[in-house]
């Protein structure tokens, strides 16, 4: 679903960067042509750059790793014009908390195309399962310190999505009872 000029946001140690769909030529659109790999952390970006060396990326496509805090470096570094294609964000969310959360996605909003390009996101979220949102409302806080890697787990993305000015929800698909969510959204 990613295509064009791609941003990754919190590629972490790269687990997604086998599933990209490469474009078949240097003026092809079915598939990236050009991957920006962000995170803030140098460690685990050392990590997701060992894995590329594995993969079979055509050469006409561009790579570039960026160390930046996408919770307000993104305009900064790439502008506010929509820069690129599609951001994809996958599970990092919930590390920024709640206040981050909220300000990474304005970042994505201003650094996709207005309206032709799109924001893919597969995050934790608050379930629909009252009996297990409950449970994470009781423990999320908890969790995030003692073993969840500072993961708020109950997080409304939905909600946060919902307040972006100038962004819109195209789909959302619940997993797990409502605990992971899909969205791919557009700048509008």
């Amino acid at each position: 679903m990613a295509k064009g000029k791609v941003l990754e946001i919190g590629v972490g140690t790269g687990l997604n960067l086998s599933k990209y769909k490469f474009a078949s030529s240097v003026d092809a659109t079915d598939g990236v042509t050009a991957l920006t790999l962000l995170d803030i952390s140098e460690g685990m970006m050392s990590e997701a750059k060992a894995k590329l060396v594995e993969l079979k990326i055509p050469s006409f496509v561009e790579i570039n790793f960026v160390k930046a805090d996408a919770t307000n470096d993104l305009s900064r570094i790439f502008g506010n014009d929509g820069y690129f294609d599609t951001v994809v964000d996958t599970f990092s969310l919930c590390v920024m908390g709640n206040a981050g959360a909220k300000d990474c996605l304005a970042q994505m909003r201003d650094v996709v195309k207005k309206d032709t390009g799109r924001i893919l996101l597969i995050e934790n979220t608050r379930s629909s399962n009252s009996f297990l949102g409950t449970y994470q409302d009781l423990t999320a806080g908890v969790a995030a310190k003692i073993g969840g890697k500072g993961c708020i787990s109950n997080q409304d993305v939905t909600s946060f999505l919902k307040i972006t000015k100038g962004l819109q929800i195209l789909s959302e698909e619940e997993f797990a009872a409502g605990v992971f969510r899909s969205f791919v959204c557009k700048r509008v």
